[in-house]
Parts: C-alpha cells; structure tokens; sequence
C-alpha cells in the first residue's frame, strides 16, 4: 500500500498538534506541519519524530495567501488537512488543491466556507477529488449522531442534539487571526431548527424556540439556542417521519452571553472593517477572563419515536475535557475511513454526512471521546 503524504496547515496549532499525534498513532502517513511560522513547525516536526519512529514529520512555511507559496508546498501531497485560520483563502486553498491533485478536509465553523467550497463542486468532481469540509464536532458530530441515532427506530420522530462548551481560554494560544475569524464566523451563524415540516427562524423577542436539556453532571441543565449547520439540512430528507430535529448551543459565560455577544452583533453589523479587531480582542479578553470550571465538552442527542410498535427514547452524549481532542478526533475518525477507501468518492462532501456513523462512534470512543447510549425505556450502555 502506498503511504501517502498530509499537509497540515496550522499543524503547530492547538488542534493541528493533535491532529498530528493522532495521525502518527492511528496510520502509516507522512506529515507535512505548514504554517508562516517555520521555527514553530520545525520545532513540532522535531519535537513528533522524537516521539514516534520512522521520521515522518516534516515542518514547512507556508502562506496561505501567496498562491504561488501554496503551489510549491502543495507539490509531492496527497491530501491537504486545513486546520489554520486561512478561512478567507479558502478559494485559493481549494482550487490550489485541485492544480496539485490533493484531497481535502477543512476545520471550519462558518456557513461562507461551504458556500464558497460548493461553488467549485463541479469542479472538484470533475477532477475526480474527494473534498471533505465541516470536520471537528461542531459542525461534524451532530448530523452524524442522528444518523448513528436512527438504527434505534422504526419511527423516529424527533431528534436534537444540544451542545456546551467550556474552554479554559488561558491556556490555548490564540493568534489575533484566530480570534477574529472565530468572531465573524459567529456573527455570521444562522438560528434555524426544523419543526412540522420546515426550517424555521428563531424568535429572537421570545425564548419559546429555545430548549434545556440536560448535560447531567457538572454541566446540568442549560438553555440552548438553535445553530444551524449545512450538515443538517438533509437529516429530514434521510428521515422523512422527523417532525423535529436541529442542533442547540448553550452559551459560554454570563459575561459573553449577555454582554459581548450582542454588542459585536450590532457593531460589526453597523461597523464591520472598524470594528472587528478591537471586537476580537474584547471577546478574547471575555472568554479568557470569565470561564470558569467546569472546564470540558459535551455533545448530547435525544430521540423520540416507535421501535416495533412501542415508544422509544434514546440519549446519546459525547464528552471530552479537551477541546483540541474533541475537535481533531472527528477528524482522524473520518480520515481513517478515507484512507482505507470505504469514503474516498469524487465530490464535495460533509464530514458528518460521509462518515459511516457505527464505525465512527466506535473510532472516536477508541481514541478517546467518551461515549454514554441509554435507553430511557430500558437499559444503558
């Protein structure tokens, strides 16, 4: 078997260390760690080949948006993994990727990155290549944990997967860059929840769209707000009975929550060139200053419906105290799939779409997600 060649950009990051340690434990790859710090990815390529045999990590520069810089590191790849925060490259990654003949996953949070990927699906299929995006768990596990979820029901009727997250912000190194494209992505999500046949709008005058559930545990009850990803869209499709579905975040802290968020919705809807830093680095300064433990990462669905003729309820929960593992582990799940061909079909693909979800769950908890199936009507497991 050909051993075939990953660049990571962002490799020296938060998620692309893990996801480099992940890869050189679960597969024969060779790693390319790129970014425009090339001290940084010298140092972690040195740093793997100490830790793992067969010096199989190499550390580069890269500019993501110097295309002829991408030409060049992108000669001699397989697949580029995009785990840098190059979201407005994303053209240029892409079609660099399809002159270079790669495959590609991205970890990207905003609903632009699909938009701007799915105006270059013909191409990418026409090429023949396999491009993944929305990989991490938010999106990449919600419509995945439905689908895992349906093998439950004859019937299902109903099924949200709710979401908290809380990061001890201090000690995760955050480039300015980061912090800015975190912020427009979120001013940029869209609050939609699929109810009675259609996806609707949250009321933003009411809180009766909103839903708590239960994390159990440190975390307890929150009050989640609908986040629609693309991965959903085609979750009623998949199963036509559903007559709800939909993904909900519960929010960081009170401070964030209450003060932060709505104050950059309305300047960066009325100032968005001017205000954006010093926005960044006021959400920065929150989230650093205000999350408190618990600290750690909880993804919980429930279902509802009818299993040969008698009602059915099923929670499945994920969690994680680590949030670069929760993210890099969907990742390296859905790329061990990838690598063995079961997944590898030209097109433009989401991650929790194209992954076969029983052998996903089974990947992730193997690598350390925690994995809690309970049958409100019987036992769990």
């Amino acid at each position: 078997m050909d051993i075939k060649t990953f660049l990571i950009l962002g490799g020296y990051g938060n998620v692309g260390r893990v996801l480099t340690r992940l890869l050189l434990q679960e597969t024969n790859v060779r790693l390319v760690l790129a970014g425009r710090n090339f001290e940084k990815a010298k140092a972690a390529a040195d740093q793997f080949n100490n830790l793992f045999e067969g010096n199989r990590v190499t550390g580069m520069y890269a500019d993501a948006s110097d295309l002829e810089d991408l030409r060049q590191i992108f000669k001699g790849v397989d697949f580029v993994v995009v785990a840098s925060s190059t979201a407005k490259y994303t053209k240029e990654i892409a079609r660099t990727a399809l002159e270079a003949g790669c495959d590609y996953i991205d970890i990207h949070f905003g609903p632009k990155i699909y938009a701007t990927l799915h105006s270059l699906a013909e191409a990418i299929k026409n090429a023949e290549r396999c491009f993944i995006t929305g990989g991490g768990f938010h999106p990449g596990l919600p419509a995945a944990l439905i689908r895992y979820a349906g093998q439950y029901f004859n019937r299902m009727e109903k099924a949200i997967v709710g979401g908290v997250m809380n990061v001890e912000f201090r000690n995760y190194e955050s480039s300015e860059s980061t912090i800015i494209e975190f912020v427009e992505e979120v001013v940029d999500f869209q609050p939609f929840f699929y109810k009675n046949g259609k996806w609707r709008k949250i009321n933003i005058m009411s809180t009766k769209d909103l839903v708590v559930m239960d994390f159990e545990g440190e975390f307890g009850k929150r009050q989640c707000t609908p986040l629609f990803f693309e991965e959903l869209r085609e979750i009623p499709v998949i199963f036509p009975t559903l007559n709800q579905t939909g993904f909900y975040m519960a929010g960081f802290n009170w401070f964030i929550d209450y003060f932060v968020f709505p104050f950059i919705f309305i300047s960066l809807k009325l100032f968005p060139k001017i205000l954006i830093k010093p926005m960044s680095k006021l959400m920065k300064w929150g989230l650093t200053t205000f999350s408190k433990p618990p600290y750690g990462l909880v993804m919980k669905l429930e279902a509802s419906g009818e299993k040969n003729g008698k009602l059915k309820n099923i929670e499945i929960q994920l969690s994680h105290k680590d949030g670069s593992f929760f993210t890099a582990i969907p990742v390296v799940a859905c790329l061990l799939q990838y690598l063995d061909g079961s997944i590898r079909k030209p097109g433009l693909w989401l991650q929790a779409n194209i992954v076969e979800p029983n052998r996903f769950m089974q990947d992730m908890k193997r690598m350390g997600i925690d994995v809690k199936v309970q049958d409100k009507n019987g036992n769990g497991r």
